[in-house]
């Protein structure tokens, strides 16, 4: 009678707790189906941040490195020192020609100047000489009037005779050195042209050299954090060598919705996010943008799907999300980590 007593009463338990896990069970199922329901949720995501490499200009030997790994660094703040020993000197070569031409184009100009003055003394000389052999070819002319009448001798008239003649050769003499000043001033003024485009060759060469000195001081683009440090002072670097990473502070989230969720989610629409690194923790964002493509169409070898071997694959959309979270509540997030979306649905 019991033992009897003591099956039903067994059967009795384990009766109500088959009734109790199968009610949980359903209850479970149901709340999980209303949840699938009322939210759009994947866990294809991923935090993004800027990671931009930074690059030497030139070839140098470093000085300095004034980074540790994972360290903060500002805006403006100097990260690597290179060796400016080379570029100092050449930018010294580069101001000395810089001088060298104005000089020349300075010399140019003050030939064009004393020979456009010669010019002027010689067209004032021209015309005091015209004058002269003006006069001395009326004396000249006299004498052979005043010969032919027997009233002057025959000396005097070939001293006259002389005399014009050299008056008549020096006007001759000063008409040909304004001809030959006049070529020579011709010559002078296309120099200057010349001079002056020189200099400005000379100048870009010393802007060149400057900027190229500035390039042995590298800055931090913008404020972040530097990544892994693979260089030392010493080390010989060639131009356009990666030097260093900085990762930015800015962060969104990378989520690839399927294909057939992308309609039950809108633009501006709040999402909740928790972190596979996490406690549990929620963030919180808004979509801000949709990719104009699928996620595979910018890939190196997008999918043929004319070949004739087509296996339909479910699409996913990349949607850039971002952090409405303060700075200090997210400063736990870390590019590249996985993260779940939530997007529930809006009434």
């Amino acid at each position: 009678m019991k033992t009897s007593l003591r099956h039903k009463r067994f059967h009795k338990f384990f009766t109500i707790l088959a009734i109790t896990i199968s009610a949980t069970a359903f209850f479970m199922v149901i709340g999980f189906l209303i949840a699938y329901n009322n939210n759009e949720e994947t866990n294809d995501a991923q935090i993004e941040q800027y990671v931009t490499p930074i690059a030497t200009r030139i070839s140098g030997y470093i000085n300095e490195v004034r980074f540790i790994e994972n360290q903060f660094v500002k805006k403006g703040d100097t990260l690597i020192i290179i060796d400016d020993r080379e570029y100092k000197s050449n930018l010294g070569i580069a101001i000395a020609d810089v001088t060298n031409a104005a000089q020349s184009s300075n010399l140019a100009q003050n030939n064009v100047a004393t020979v456009q003055s010669d010019i002027a003394v010689l067209k004032s000389q021209i015309q005091a000489a015209k004058s002269s052999l003006w006069q001395t070819k009326q004396e000249y002319t006299r004498f052979q009037a005043l010969f032919d009448e027997e009233a002057a001798t025959e000396q005097q008239l070939e001293l006259m005779q002389n005399q014009y003649e050299s008056t008549l050769a020096r006007y001759q003499e000063l008409v040909n050195s304004l001809k030959t000043t006049k070529l020579n001033t011709v010559e002078a003024s296309s120099k200057v042209p010349l001079t002056e485009s020189i200099i400005e060759g000379k100048k870009a060469a010393a802007e060149k050299a400057t900027l190229y000195l500035s390039y042995t001081v590298i800055t931090a683009p913008y404020d972040g954090w530097i990544g892994k440090r693979t260089i030392q002072p010493g080390q010989l670097i060639k131009e356009g060598q990666t030097l260093c990473s900085i990762v930015s502070q800015e962060k969104w989230i990378t989520a690839n919705f399927k294909e057939t969720q992308i309609g039950k989610i809108k633009l501006g629409q709040e999402v909740i996010i928790e972190a596979d690194a996490g406690d549990g923790t929620e963030f919180h964002g808004i979509i801000t943008s949709f990719s104009p493509a699928s996620g595979s169409r910018f890939s190196l070898l997008p999918p043929d799907n004319a070949t004739g071997n087509f296996v339909k694959i479910e699409q996913r959309i990349p949607v850039r999300i971002t952090l409405t979270d303060t700075p200090e509540r997210t400063d736990f997030l870390r590019a590249g980590m996985s993260v779940t979306v939530t997007a529930p649905h809006k009434n």
